[in-house]
């Protein structure tokens, strides 16, 4: 009987995640269209032009493009060309082919190219230098890479790398937060006296599977907005000074406790888990990961912000799908691991002692693993 309703708790988690995915897929194939061509090139003569990526959905592209327009009438022999990538098809994929020539690593909206190396990003950007970008293509000065070097950010060409290595380890650490198993030691417990160790496993089996779909769920809702409303950058300053603000509380909480505000579960919250916990059984199990994934998003949510961030700047809807995966898999790897370890005869209170014991030692190390990566968010 525990077998049949663990497999159905699997199958509605794997459900729920195969239709995530067909969203996104379906959100892809709209933009695409069916006969599209994925194989796009940038023009020829793209280096001794100006070319703007704009969407009517953003509201600094809305801010900047009256400005923009007024340089191109004031240059009629310097070719402009627009795309509204909110039109998605031909437009998006032009900028994809660009963003690859040029190196850019999806920049925010809006954007422009010219030459051999500007990119121009961002509202302020575009509107400082523009003008004299035109000017130099104007006076043939550029595509000079030398020339160019005037326009280029320190760095540019080592951006901020999205890599897995980053996803997997950020996912881990964010895992490892003690507020994020001390539920999960707390139900096997229940779990341990009210049956058998097989019980044991199928509980944390499900509370973690539980608290995963939460997690990927509401960070690809979260993404998806993102990327669909095309406020990456604003989005990424916001994430970069909540895991900044996170990182602090972190490492004065394990000094402190004496802090008007902690990132725990509220004791009102906890309250509300007491029942299921004293429940103990599969559905409860899967029922409690669920609230517990909720009321510990303030507590751990900081480096899933973050990340978040990174990932709407660098990777599209669909791209973003296996970073996720990544993440929340290595998220309640340690979920799975205590659940196989109190399975196998570890003593709960053993695990309860090592998670009070190492605590402030774990959020000091989380604390500054916060700043590091609010600092590169914002950098971004």
């Amino acid at each position: 009987m525990q077998s049949r309703r663990l497999r159905a708790i699997i199958g509605v988690a794997l459900a729920l995640l195969c239709v995530a995915a067909g969203v996104a897929a379906g959100q892809r194939m709209d933009t695409a269209g069916p006969s599209a061509d994925p194989v796009v090139s940038i023009p020829p003569d793209a280096r001794h032009q100006v070319t703007v990526f704009y969407s009517s959905h953003c509201s600094a592209c809305t801010q900047v493009m009256p400005a923009v327009r007024d340089i191109a009438a004031a240059h009629p022999d310097i070719r402009f060309v627009f795309y509204d990538t909110a039109s998605g098809g031909d437009a998006y994929r032009m900028y994809s082919a660009f963003d690859a020539a040029y190196g850019s690593l999806t920049p925010a909206l809006p954007v422009v190219f010219a030459g051999d190396t500007v990119v121009l990003t961002g509202e302020e950007e575009v509107r400082d230098n523009l003008g004299e970008v035109v000017v130099a293509l104007e006076y043939g000065l550029i595509p000079s890479a030398d020339y160019e070097e005037r326009w280029r950010e320190p760095g540019r060409d080592e951006p901020v790398a999205l890599t897995l290595p980053l996803v997997l380890s950020a996912g881990l650490l964010d895992g490892i937060n003690p507020c994020a198993f001390a539920v999960l030691v707390f139900l096997l417990v229940g779990v341990l006296g009210a049956g058998t160790r097989g019980r044991v496993f199928a509980a944390g089996a499900a509370y973690s599977l539980a608290v995963f779909a939460v997690y990927f769920l509401s960070g690809f809702g979260l993404f998806a907005a993102v990327r669909s409303f095309e406020v990456m950058g604003l989005f990424s300053t916001f994430a970069g000074c909540i895991a900044i603000v996170a990182g602090v509380l972190q490492i004065a909480s394990a000094f402190t406790r004496d802090l008007p505000v902690t990132l725990a579960i509220p004791v009102r919250r906890r309250e509300r888990l007491a029942p299921l916990l004293r429940e103990a059984t599969i559905p409860a199990a899967c029922l409690l990961g669920v609230l517990a994934g909720v009321f510990e998003l303030p507590c751990t949510g900081g480096v899933y912000l973050a990340v978040l961030a990174l990932l709407s700047e660098h990777a599209t809807v669909v791209e973003g799908i296996p970073y996720l995966l990544a993440y929340n898999v290595m998220f309640v790897l340690p979920l799975l691991a205590i659940t196989a370890g109190i399975g196998l005869g570890i003593p709960p209170e053993r695990i309860d002692t090592w998670r009070l014991k190492h605590r402030r030692a774990l959020r000091f190390s989380i604390g500054v693993f916060l700043l590091g990566i609010g600092a590169v968010t914002l950098a971004i």
